[in-house]
């Protein structure tokens, strides 16, 4: 049978690539065009210091919280995407953790957040609410800290301004009991000089501490980036998937393997034709 109608396998080569062209083109047609956008962010870190060996822990930490089920709530109900969606808010939100994609770019310290949605409009509208979400979680949390540190200073300088007065008392009692010069027994005069270096130490440090608290304050009314937005959401151009050249391409290759397997039937039908009479 192969030697006889061996011919079949070739034409049923450009038979099969069409076919496969043909499946392909119809499939892909069917499939849901998906459209994606993104957002770049990077963190500013002024809170902590973070290290090479810490990094990738904390990237990998923010990475989860940027699409946490609280950020996502409020990524719902910011957009009211279940009115958008006509649907519920739990449907909503298991969309949202389906669609969210968060990725550290490798070699850097930039987050990017990704978004792929049939509708071009909700994936940039959701990628650009969930990095400004994140961004005020951020800054929220930079001003619980910055207020903490404040508090913590200001503690600082009320007991040291009750030290320094103590010292103050002491010094007083006595250079008016034994004079400036701590009068002629050198055990008063030592009493005088370590009283006077006790309280000018502890008036130099009440000065830093002031200095420092009053800078802190200063700074906390200055704007603070904790997130910077690199690159804001755009709405797609064209979607990202189904990917019709590789569809294609791949229907192509796969009505070629199919090839012969469509002409042994053919040829097997063939040889069961009885010859034509002589």
């Amino acid at each position: 049978m192969l030697k006889r109608y061996w011919w079949m396998l070739l034409v049923m080569v450009p038979v099969g690539m069409m076919a496969g062209l043909l499946v392909s083109a119809v499939v892909t047609y069917k499939i849901p065009k998906k459209y994606e956008s993104y957002a770049t962010i990077e963190i500013k870190l002024q809170e902590r210091v973070i290290d090479t060996t810490t990094l990738p822990m904390f990237i990998s930490d923010e990475l989860s919280k940027i699409k946490s089920g609280n950020s996502l709530i409020k990524v719902n109900d910011s957009l009211d995407l279940t009115n958008r969606w006509g649907t519920d808010r739990e449907t909503a939100l298991q969309i949202l953790k389906g669609i969210v994609v968060t990725e550290n770019i490798s070699g850097t310290d930039l987050i990017q957040i990704r978004v792929r949605h049939t509708n071009k409009e909700d994936a940039r509208d959701i990628a650009a609410e969930v990095a400004k979400t994140y961004k005020e979680h951020r800054d929220a949390k930079h001003s619980a800290l910055m207020e903490n540190w404040i508090n913590e200073l200001r503690r600082a300088v009320r007991e040291k301004k009750d030290t320094v007065e103590e010292k103050r008392k002491i010094l007083t009692i006595i250079t008016r009991n034994k004079g400036d010069g701590g009068g002629a027994d050198p055990v008063d005069r030592q009493d005088y000089i370590d009283a006077k270096r006790d309280f000018e130490t502890d008036l130099s440090l009440l000065e830093q501490l002031e200095l420092k608290f009053i800078t802190e304050k200063l700074s906390q009314g200055l704007p603070h980036e904790t997130v910077v937005i690199h690159d804001d959401p755009v709405i797609a151009d064209s979607p990202t998937s189904p990917n019709v050249t590789l569809n294609l391409v791949a229907g192509i290759s796969g009505g070629l393997l199919l090839s012969p397997f469509l002409a042994l039937p053919l040829m097997a039908f063939m040889n069961r034709k009885p010859d034509a009479a002589p």
